[in-house]
């Protein structure tokens, strides 16, 4: 008699638009995190705020034309990844100094077409708050290529990826096409950080593509094994964050952020204990 009530819990997994949630927040743990290893290793984390910005013009320019907001967001987060990329090559100013440039000028520019559009900011801003249950088959469909696509270039690409994590210098000199893979990685952050902000929003999107990495590479011995707990970490931290917000009907963006500052409190009491 108590098997029943204590499984009964997870029943609304049968539902398909529940079902399609848990995996396409759990695909998005085991494979997009992996882009959290770039972020940390690169030094990029202002890029993460820098492109919640831009995604706000994007959703506030189309909102004023009467076009979908998110297909705005993810065109133009798309565009300034690619920008921002080329930039950082091209002209003497640190990723960081750039990214300030974009983040305040998206976020002017925003207020500017609401005002002119007469958009109310609130409906806007609604958008970025992210609700991984209006995640459609299309979209789990979209979150699995842009994993599988992710987890390829980092098998493909893994020993010039390395490199360029290592000693940039050093890649250009062994003839590794140190631009490219920078902009093929700043592509993949971009369309990575959009696909985020509708699965938790903005301002949990850490929670799916930087805690994992966190936790991981105080662990890891190497990029290799950074990937690989990396992935562990984000799908542990995915699957059980939305099982407890399923149990404990709780906001499931926010489970899976407290989930991960859990596992990466973890790893850090183990680190400690190993270094002494």
């Amino acid at each position: 008699m108590l098997m029943p009530l204590q499984i009964d819990w997870l029943s609304p997994l049968e539902i398909p638009i529940i079902r399609h949630a848990f995996f396409g927040l759990v695909l998005a743990g085991g494979m997009i995190s992996l882009l959290g290893v770039i972020i940390i290793t690169f030094n990029l984390s202002v890029i993460r705020f820098t492109l919640m910005h831009v995604g706000l013009l994007g959703a506030a320019v189309t909102m004023g034309l009467g076009l979908n907001p998110t297909t705005g967001a993810f065109i133009l987060i798309m565009a300034v990844s690619v920008l921002m990329g080329s930039l950082g090559e091209r002209i003497n100013l640190s990723i960081n100094a750039i990214s300030g440039f974009f983040m305040t000028g998206s976020m002017g520019l925003a207020f500017i077409v609401l005002s002119r559009y007469q958009v109310r900011a609130m409906d806007i801003f609604g958008i970025f708050a992210g609700n991984i249950l209006f995640l459609s088959k299309f979209d789990l469909i979209l979150v699995a290529l842009l994993g599988v696509l992710i987890v390829g270039i980092f098998f493909f690409f893994y020993r010039e990826i390395q490199l360029v994590l290592l000693d940039k210098e050093l890649a250009t000199t062994l003839g590794v096409p140190v631009g490219r893979i920078r902009m093929l990685l700043f592509l993949l952050l971009g369309a990575s950080m959009a696909i985020s902000l509708r699965l938790v929003g903005a301002l949990l999107v850490d929670s799916l593509i930087l805690l994992p990495a966190m936790a991981a590479l105080p662990l890891a011995k190497g990029l290799n094994s950074a990937l690989v707990l990396t992935s562990i970490f984000g799908i542990l931290s995915t699957s059980t964050g939305f099982l407890v917000a399923l149990r404990y009907d709780l906001p499931v963006g926010a489970s899976v952020a407290v989930v991960g500052c859990f596992f990466l409190m973890v790893s850090l009491v183990f680190q400690r204990r190993k270094v002494k």
